[in-house]
């Protein structure tokens, strides 16, 4: 297929917002894709036997972006964001690119669980055979596989692997360079998924292809993707701008989440006298008899600044320590066991009848017995009544965010943590999406190749209003 001088009509409209550049120009091209259905006998569904997608590409330097009708994607691997424009309304919402590995990662798991329990019962035959939930989600389940086997076709090859075919790839194409081959994989992992064996071969491959089709299984049956490119060409922008667009502002029955999420992002850090008035209230109960109040406000000084709870007189600590709801709480707070947790709920619900329910190191402390329980709903409500309260309490967007993982909602988990690593990026309980996040630049690098990225502690936090709908990075994935 050769290279055109110009974009169609279309295409054009879908690179309006980029900038121009003098810097390396792009590879853009218009892609049709035909999605095919096969359902099992007996399965019912409401999505459509065949249906067409038309999409408009631009592969940039460090950037790829797709137009689908009034809705624009750009997904930018030097920040490590992507952008969901409205082209209509003028306005976007922006989320990290690790929510997109960090679900998929978390949706094989499940799907891992899943077939271990019908293998458990003996009906494993109704299992998605482990290469299309690879196929799917891009992820790789890491058990050992043969090799991707060819077998020469009319005009293509069909790959396959373990025995199932997922690959029809034509042997027309256009030759690009390897970061273009790249940048394209890239559009077909974030947009369609693909299995990461196909998505290296077509990154390797230095070209862009005329025509390939994609094979999927699922639980309901199979899933064939047709794609066509047409109407490509090296002459597009290389660079992008948002400034013709506005985030998304919030809509009058925006939930709590939202709310709590968008107020978030526009916080600036607590300022340096912020530790010495929390500090100073924790004085005054203690002068006023109230030693477990002030053991409170000190959590509440940490939870917010990192400050620890130190620096106490001998009068302070022995008031502490002959606290008797200072030693119940703390007991609570180590229970393990199942058992041990819901009687550590009970006393911590105990001590919110009594100190108010309004308390929010008490509301926090339900809301992490509850998420040991697996409640996680009513874990989520209790993080937002404390952030609802207390929106500089830095900690807690961290909890929030692993409650919102939990129940696969990743891009408000990562929109919580960022929140809170903006406002106290060193605080301790921080620590575990960092690693969380090294992990997944080990484990999925594809899902970050191209362009120079920041360092972690240098990307800019999310600023959106959280959405109503879970926006998992694709919404075509079988």
């Amino acid at each position: 297929m050769p290279l055109v001088p110009a974009l169609r009509r279309a295409s054009v409209a879908a690179i309006l917002f980029l900038g121009a550049s003098a810097a390396q120009a792009s590879v853009a091209f218009h892609v049709t894709v035909i999605t095919e259905r096969v359902n099992k006998p007996g399965v019912k569904t409401s999505l459509p036997a065949r249906d067409t997608q038309e999409s408009d590409v631009v592969l940039g330097p460090h950037y790829l972006s797709v137009r689908d009708g009034k809705s624009l994607s750009v997904f930018d691997f030097a920040t490590r964001r992507r952008h969901l424009i409205d082209m209509a309304a003028s306005t976007y919402d922006t989320y990290s690119l690790f929510d997109v590995a960090g679900f998929r990662a978390a949706e094989l798991r499940h799907r891992q669980g899943i077939a271990g329990i019908l293998k458990a019962g003996g009906i494993d035959q109704h299992a998605t055979p482990r290469v299309y939930e690879e196929q799917a989600l891009s992820v790789l389940d890491n058990k050992r596989h043969g090799a991707l086997l060819p077998q020469v076709l009319d005009g293509a090859v069909l790959w396959s692997l373990d025995g199932q075919p997922l690959l029809r790839l034509g042997i027309a194409g256009s030759p690009v360079s390897g970061d273009d081959a790249t940048a394209f994989a890239q559009y077909v992992r974030y947009t369609w998924g693909g299995h990461p064996l196909v998505l290296k071969m077509l990154a390797d491959g230095k070209r862009l292809p005329a025509a390939f089709t994609l094979h999927y299984q699922e639980v309901g049956g199979t899933v064939t993707r047709q794609f066509r490119i047409s109407a490509m060409t090296a002459a597009a922008p290389a660079t992008y701008s948002l400034a013709a667009y506005r985030p998304r502002p919030l809509a009058a029955d925006a939930s709590a989440l939202e709310r709590v999420l968008a107020q978030a992002a526009l916080l600036p850090p607590l300022g340096s006298q912020s530790h010495p008035a929390l500090r100073a209230e924790a004085e005054r109960l203690f002068a006023s008899e109230k030693p477990f109040e002030a053991f409170l406000s000190m959590l509440e000084d940490h939870f917010s600044t990192g400050a620890l709870v130190d620096k106490l007189s001998p009068q302070q600590m022995l008031a502490m320590q002959e606290c008797e709801p200072i030693h119940d709480l703390t007991r609570a707070l180590l229970a393990k066991d199942k058992e041990g947790i819901q009687a550590a709920l009970a006393t911590v619900q105990g001590l919110r009848q009594q100190h108010g329910l309004e308390q929010p190191v008490l509301a926090l402390f339900e809301g992490n017995l509850r998420a040991k329980l697996g409640q996680w709903p009513e874990a989520t409500a209790l993080y937002l009544q404390v952030l609802q309260a207390k929106p500089h309490m830095a900690a807690v967007y961290q909890d929030l965010g692993d409650a919102l993982l939990a129940q696969f909602d990743a891009p408000n988990a990562w929109r919580s943590w960022d929140a809170g690593r903006a406002m106290a990026p060193s605080l301790r309980q921080f620590r575990k999406v960092n690693d969380l996040e090294r992990s997944l630049l080990n484990d999925y690098p594809a899902f970050f190749a191209g362009g120079a990225a920041l360092p972690l502690k240098d990307q800019p936090s999310t600023s959106r209003p959280a959405s109503k709908t879970k926006t998992v990075g694709s919404t075509n994935l079988p």
